[in-house]
C-alpha cells in the first residue's frame, strides 16, 4: 500500500481474538480515543451481547437507556441508543439480555453500514471465540486487529482466529501484542509471529498497572492523552494509512515508553511497601497497608468495608 492516506470514511474494523480476557475493550476504547484525538469521527460498538463491557470501561454504565438491539429493531431508537463519549467518540452498547443467538443478526449489520455515513471508523469490540457473534461481525468488518497475550495459549488461540478471519475473505490485518511484561523477559517478537503465522505488528502494548486502575475507575480514556498514546502510533498509522511499521520501529517504541516510564518512576522515588493509613473502624488503631503499584490493601477494605463490617460483628 502506499504512503498516501486511504479514503477511510465509514471503514469498519473488528478488534477480535481467540482466547478471552487478552485486552481487547482496552485496545478498542484507547485505539478509539487516538483516532478521536486526531479528528476522526470514531464509533465504537460493543459487539459481545450478554456480556457487554465496554461501557464500564468508558465510565458510561448508568447512561444507557437503549442499545444496540433496540436500534437494530427500530431505527428510531439509534440516536438514543447511542451515548456521546468525547469530542469525534461515540458509543454504540450491546444488549445485556440478548445473547447473539437471539438477535436479528441481518438487521444488525444493517444498522451498523447504515451508521458508516456518519462516522470515519467504526470499532466493534468482539465477542471472544469462534461462534456466531464472530462470524457476524467477520461479515462485516474490512479489516481486523487480531489481540492476544505474549503467551502460549494466547498464541495459539490467536492464531486459529486468524484462521477464521481469513475463510472470512478478511487477510488485512495486524497483530497487537497486549500486556507485554516490562521487567526485562527475553521476548522473541518473531517467534510469536511464526506462531500466529502472522507478518505485521500493529502494537506492543507494555503492561502497566494504571491501565488496570483507570479501567477499573471507568477512566481508561484519561490515560491515552498521555504518553500511553505514544505506544499506539503504530497501531494508528496502520488504520488511518493501511501502511504496518517495521518489527523493530514497533519493538522501538515500546522500549521508549518502558524507559520513560522507568525513569518517571525512579525520579518519584520508590514507595515503601507498607504504608500508614487510618482504619476502617472506629475502634482500631492506624494501620499499614501493602502497596502495589496503586492497588492497595486500603482501597480493597474500603470499597469492602461493609462486607468486613458484618464479618466483624458476626464474631
Amino acid at each position: 500500500m502506499g504512503n498516501q492516506e486511504r479514503i477511510s470514511m465509514g471503514e469498519i474494523i473488528g478488534v477480535v481474538s481467540g482466547k478471552g480476557g487478552v485486552g481487547k475493550t482496552t485496545v478498542t476504547a484507547c485505539l478509539g480515543a487516538a483516532l478521536s484525538h486526531a479528528g476522526h469521527r470514531v464509533l465504537l460498538c460493543d459487539g459481545d451481547f450478554g456480556l457487554r463491557d465496554l461501557d464500564l470501561v468508558l465510565g458510561v454504565a448508568d447512561e444507557i437507556i437503549y442499545d444496540a438491539l433496540d436500534a437494530s429493531e427500530d431505527k428510531e431508537y439509534t440516536d438514543d441508543a447511542i451515548v456521546s463519549i468525547a469530542e469525534n467518540l461515540d458509543f454504540l452498547p450491546a444488549s445485556q439480555s440478548a445473547r447473539w443467538e437471539d438477535i436479528g443478526r441481518k438487521k444488525y449489520k444493517k444498522l451498523v453500514r447504515r451508521l458508516c455515513d456518519v462516522y470515519d471508523y467504526i470499532l466493534i469490540d468482539a465477542p471472544a471465540g469462534i461462534g456466531k457473534g464472530i462470524e457476524s461481525i467477520l461479515d462485516l468488518v474490512n479489516r481486523c486487529i487480531v489481540v492476544t497475550h505474549p503467551l502460549w495459549v494466547s498464541l495459539r488461540n490467536g492464531a486459529r482466529m486468524i484462521q477464521v478471519c481469513e475463510e472470512h475473505n478478511i487477510r488485512d490485518f495486524a497483530i497487537v501484542f497486549n500486556a507485554v511484561p516490562t521487567d526485562g523477559e527475553d521476548l522473541d517478537l518473531y517467534d510469536m509471529l511464526e506462531v500466529l503465522r502472522a507478518e505485521y505488528v500493529g502494537a506492543m502494548i507494555p503492561y502497566d498497572e494504571d491501565v488496570l486502575t483507570y479501567t477499573q475507575d471507568g477512566h481508561l480514556l484519561d490515560l491515552v492523552s498521555h504518553e500511553f498514546c505514544n505506544v499506539l502510533a503504530p497501531l494508528l498509522d496502520y488504520i488511518v494509512t493501511g501502511d504496518c511499521w517495521e518489527d523493530y520501529d514497533v519493538q522501538k517504541q515500546f522500549d521508549a515508553y518502558v524507559a520513560k516510564k522507568k525513569a518517571a518512576t525512579e525520579k518519584q522515588g520508590t514507595p515503601t511497601l507498607a504504608t500508614a493509613g487510618e482504619s476502617i473502624f472506629e475502634d482500631s488503631n492506624n494501620v499499614l497497608y501493602i502497596n502495589r503499584g496503586g492497588w492497595t490493601t486500603q482501597r480493597l477494605l474500603v470499597q469492602g468495608k461493609q462486607s468486613l463490617w458484618r464479618r466483624r460483628k458476626l464474631k
